[in-house]
């Protein structure tokens, strides 16, 4: 039972009655912001006018798997997904806010700005739960909108929301949902606009925490779904092998795996009915990071310091592979070849120029430019020495890594951390002077202000709620 306080009368409330409000109340809440964002987008500079390309997609549907790692997939467990053409990427931070930024903005969060304005350990609990500022660097679904496209965004759960808020005509938001319930929605939207051209901004949040794949899927799989906290992180015994932890790793790998599984279920009906209702829709399916499952615990526990303590486990910590790592798969879009070095910010030129012919998204990112400095389109060969970045990390000490000629340099100056890695196996290595010098000279700003971040608004609450489950306290 819970007590409740209404103009100085204490009532009891029968949990599952309270559970009931609770959950209408914060459904209303979902809906003011949603309609909020919607009004942002009505008041905002729209910009000139252009005209889509002649053989632009009427349709075009980005969908982001939050904390879909590279090798999820695989013919058997994602056969929809590895029926694609694509590649990996790199992406260019370890967690939502900064890299969805960048997905969409074709910039590295140096440049466009949504990550954390300090490099102080004892501000990155206060960071984080306020959340970087959102960047007013011109967005993809910005650029769509001026060509006539109609833009609808859809958000499993509220760190991307707040990320790209008042940059869709229509954005909807929800708690934790599950795919099936937000494709169903979108497919929904669609069906009242199959005469429009439109862009769909999809994020799922099956595979983020709390992970709760169907019965069925988990059962597949073999979880033992008694197992406390598995569908959330327990970062006790991160480093040390126990039974007991030993168990939980295993299975709450096994649970992520069902998900993936799930996730892949629910994209292929999904095509097939966005196929049914247009006749004309291209798709990219992408992570926004991957997840750590203690690939390098040892390693991260003793080279970086981590509030949680979380070392290797989840995202937001360290570019380790396993959370930098994503598929870029396509159905529309041309690759040009599964071993390009790929970073998430090549998605966004790669849609534009298909839908306008235009390259250019937040900064120049034509074929012309240095591939250095942002998003080069997909179709596009890159020279194999291409550097690509990841920063803007949510916990802890910044911490970038800097990738080129088949090497990778990690870099912490609050840890006093300097590695170099060897490609793919990242195995740690001293990389030769010259590729080491390039890569060093490579690294972006760091972040100068001792200020924490100053976004403080009616949803600090569910951060910081969501800080808690992951360990602060």
């Amino acid at each position: 039972m819970r007590q409740r306080v209404e103009r100085g009368v204490r009532r009891v409330v029968p949990d599952g009655v309270a559970d009931s409000v609770e959950g209408a109340y914060a459904a209303a809440r979902r809906g003011i912001r949603a309609r909020r964002a919607n009004r942002s987008f009505e008041r905002r500079d729209a910009g000139d006018p252009t005209s889509p390309a002649a053989d632009a997609p009427d349709h075009v549907v980005l969908v982001v798997v939050d904390a879909l790692r590279a090798d999820a997939l695989d013919a058997e467990r994602t056969p929809f997904l590895s029926s694609l053409d694509g590649t990996d990427a790199v992406a260019p931070a370890t967690w939502t806010f900064p890299s969805v930024t960048s997905l969409l903005s074709g910039t590295y969060p140096h440049d466009h700005g949504a990550m954390r304005r300090s490099d102080d350990y004892e501000n990155s609990v206060a960071d984080v739960t306020g959340l970087p500022p959102q960047s007013d660097v011109p967005l993809l679904a910005d650029h769509l909108d001026a060509a006539g496209y109609r833009t609808y965004g859809a958000f499993g759960f509220v760190v991307p929301f707040l990320a790209l808020r008042g940059r869709f005509a229509e954005h909807r938001l929800y708690a934790d949902a599950d795919a099936r319930r937000l494709l169903a929605d979108h497919a929904e939207w669609l069906a009242d606009r199959r005469d429009d051209r439109t862009f769909s901004y999809l994020h799922l949040a099956d595979l983020h925490e709390p992970v709760e794949p169907p019965a069925p899927y988990a059962a597949e799989h073999d979880v033992d779904t008694s197992i406390p906290d598995i569908e959330g992180w327990n970062y006790e015994d991160v480093v040390t092998s126990t039974p007991t932890a030993d168990r939980y790793r295993r299975n709450r790998r096994r649970l992520y795996e069902a998900a993936v599984e799930y996730a892949d279920d629910r994209l292929a009906a999904h095509h097939r009915r966005v196929a049914d209702l247009v006749d004309d829709a291209a798709f990219v399916v992408t992570g926004d990071h991957g997840e750590g499952f203690w690939e390098r615990a040892r390693f991260h526990a003793d080279t970086f310091a981590d509030p949680r303590p979380a070392y290797c486990v989840g995202h937001g910590g360290a570019p380790h592979e396993a959370v930098t790592r994503v598929p870029v798969r396509t159905d529309g879009f041309a690759v040009a070849g599964t071993d390009r070095p790929t970073s998430l910010v090549d998605i966004a030129p790669t849609v534009l120029r298909a839908a306008t012919g235009e390259d250019g998204v937040g900064g120049d990112s034509s074929a012309d430019a240095d591939p250095d400095a942002g998003g080069v389109p997909l179709d596009e060969p890159v020279p194999d020495d291409r550097i690509r970045l990841v920063e803007g990390t949510r916990y802890g000490y910044e911490k970038k890594a800097v990738y080129a000629d088949g090497w990778k340099l990690m870099v912490s100056r609050g840890d006093d951390a300097s590695v170099g890695f060897s490609l793919p196996s990242e195995t740690e290595t001293t990389i030769p002077p010259d590729a080491a010098t390039r890569l060093s000279d490579a690294l972006p700003p760091w972040p100068t202000s001792g200020d924490a971040a100053a976004v403080r608004d009616d949803v600090a609450g569910d951060v910081a709620r969501r800080l808690e489950r992951l360990g602060y306290r």
